[in-house]
């Protein structure tokens, strides 16, 4: 509960832990004890797409204690720097990235799931990273 402590008067409902720093149950297990009800952090880096092979939520389950854990998993689906950066999948502020972004959302509001997309904010100081951000979500 110390999370919601420090930031008053907004309570946190959830969000994503950075890959480097995320450890299967233990990451899991502090946001349940800070009374998180959400984590979307598992997703590709390299590549978007469907990691958790779904577009759906599903309860979080700590193997080590063997017990289901009050804190539901909502899959990651893309992330800006996936697509756009070079170091990924390379296709920069561009129709085809757009396009791409927009292939996956369809598919997921194909079988009524959730596309869950994550767009650092460093990303709305470029005019084309913006208006692709616009776009994706509209």
């Amino acid at each position: 509960m110390r999370l919601n402590t420090v930031l008053r008067p907004q309570p946190l409902r959830g969000g994503r832990q950075h890959f480097l720093r995320f450890k299967v149950p233990i990451t899991w297990r502090y946001w349940a004890d800070n009374g998180l009800k959400y984590d979307s952090t598992l997703g590709f880096a390299d590549h978007a797409g469907f990691r958790c092979g779904t577009c759906y939520e599903y309860p979080v389950y700590d193997l080590e204690n063997r017990q289901a854990l009050p804190l539901r998993e909502r899959p990651l689906i893309a992330m800006d720097t996936t697509v756009i950066d070079d170091r990924y999948m390379g296709m920069g502020p561009t129709v085809a990235a757009v396009d791409y972004l927009l292939k996956l959302k369809r598919r997921c509001r194909h079988y009524s799931g959730d596309f869950i997309l994550l767009w650092h904010n460093q990303r709305f100081v470029d005019s084309k990273e913006k208006e692709m951000y616009r776009t994706v979500i509209g």
